[in-house]
């Protein structure tokens, strides 16, 4: 691979990244529909097909922020994708390696191992935690898990993919994008708008995953049926 060669990628993982999130917001828009009329049967169903774009969106996102113009060098490209290769975590973990190599030294020798630590958080609880979970579904157990030799049931994994709504797709799809968000910042931007922005963000991150990690789907249910009672009784 050469330099056109990422841009090519890069260009083509941004209309696909488009392209899903529009389908995420159509799909999501009928799950709305359906569980304002308690049509929970087809809003379960329309999860299991939203759980399925968000598996191809993380995706898209990642070869995406990997192949930034002007980002990673091509060795660096090369490391990343060998190790999302045995694990998606590991991509991830190595792109904040890299990325923090790009950024300056500052005075403060906690800077950078603060850095590290608040982002290797996110890492673990919201790419590393429901892996697992994503591939089961990108593999058509939509309903029951199989273990990983497939000859036999996971149900420890088949409870979580039961429990699996709009509302926690929406968290580790808000993630993803933070997460990317910051990398993009640090190979971008390395010595002037990630100093600048960094903090910024990763408050943003941490007080919109503590807020959202307390809702939950029947709370998401009153407010759609709330926010239509009120725009009917204002026609």
């Amino acid at each position: 691979m050469d330099r056109n060669l990422q841009l090519e990628i890069f260009m083509a993982q941004t209309r696909n990244v488009r392209a899903l999130n529009t389908t995420w917001n159509h799909i999501q828009r009928t799950i709305n529909r359906e569980l304002i009329k308690d049509n929970f049967v087809s809003a379960n169903l329309q999860t299991r097909l939203l759980a399925l774009v968000f598996c191809s969106w993380s995706e898209a996102i990642f070869s995406k922020l990997i192949h930034t113009p002007h980002g990673f060098t091509l060795d660096e490209i090369y490391q990343i994708k060998a190790k999302a290769k045995r694990d998606i975590v590991d991509g991830w973990l190595k792109c904040l390696e890299l990325g923090l190599k790009h950024v300056a030294t500052q005075s403060n020798s906690n800077y950078i191992p603060n850095i590290r630590l608040s982002v290797t958080r996110i890492i673990e609880s919201y790419i590393a935690a429901p892996r697992l979970l994503r591939n089961k579904i990108a593999h058509g157990q939509w309903y029951v898990a199989l273990n990983s030799d497939n000859d036999a049931i996971n149900h420890h994994l088949t409870t979580q993919i039961s429990q699996l709504d709009v509302v926690k797709l929406s968290i580790w799809k808000e993630a993803f994008r933070s997460l990317s968000n910051i990398i993009e910042l640090l190979i971008e931007s390395p010595t002037k708008a990630f100093h600048r922005e960094y903090n910024i963000e990763i408050e943003n991150i941490k007080e919109h995953l503590r807020v959202t990690e307390k809702w939950t789907l029947a709370e998401k249910i009153h407010k759609l049926k709330t926010k239509k009672a009120y725009a009917q009784n204002n026609r």
